[in-house]
């Protein structure tokens, strides 16, 4: 016969009956120890990884090539990109949260446009702050309303053109206004008659469409 591993975890069909309460507390006691030492190597874990993507991400900064970081770290170059696309995106979305909060804190209200806003806090495009505007808890959807799409100018009204309606417009929680809800609350927008009759439109004036004025606005 095999002998029985002093290891093996015992289950309820080896577990004698008359197991001493002594024996009881000695096991829940040695289970807790366990569970502490195992949340505790977890909290290095979690500590270890941060150093390391930090350590990553200064060595992209100053040269160093994916492939290398990925080799000493032991990890794949694809997961040496992935920790650099997250650093990045995380950047964005702080960036464009804080510059959203100063646009929205300016007196008088104004809006921009997607990219204005982008040359101002440094993203390649317009789709960018679009795309962190649609995943970024600290921007709230009547905060994104102020932020415009470029092609709803229109100069012969004189201003933005405000759709009634956008299928693609994202609401949070319990606030279901639209856009032109959220901006008629500002007293961003008036209404005139277009081609196809009432339109609402935000002013030009209350566009700040140029990124060289809009960069100390929100980089204040």
């Amino acid at each position: 016969m095999t002998p029985e591993s002093p290891f093996a975890v015992p289950t309820i069909a080896t577990i004698p009956a008359n197991t001493s309460s002594a024996e009881a507390r000695s096991t829940l006691a040695r289970l807790h120890d366990l569970a502490q030492e195992q949340e505790n190597f977890q909290s290095r874990l979690a500590a270890l990884r941060e150093e390391r993507d930090s350590l990553i991400l200064r060595g992209l900064a100053h040269g160093l090539s994916s492939s290398e970081l990925a080799a000493t770290s032991h990890l794949t170059g694809a997961r040496v990109r992935a920790i650099a696309d997250a650093a990045a995106s995380s950047s964005a979305r702080e960036r464009v949260s804080r510059a959203i909060s100063r646009l929205v804190e300016h007196k008088p209200a104004v809006c921009t446009t997607y990219g204005a806003l982008a040359a101002a806090v440094g993203i390649g495009s317009a789709k960018g702050v679009a795309s962190s505007l649609s995943t970024n808890p600290g921007v709230s959807a009547r905060e994104g309303a102020r932020v415009l799409l470029l092609r709803w100018a229109s100069p012969a009204l004189g201003g933005y053109i405000i759709p009634s309606s956008e299928p693609a417009w994202q609401t949070q929680g319990d606030d279901t206004a639209t856009r032109l809800e959220c901006l008629k609350a500002e007293g961003l927008v008036m209404q005139t008659v277009g081609p196809d009759g009432p339109i609402w439109v935000v002013p030009f004036d209350r566009v700040i469409a140029d990124a060289n004025r809009l960069t100390p606005i929100v980089a204040g």
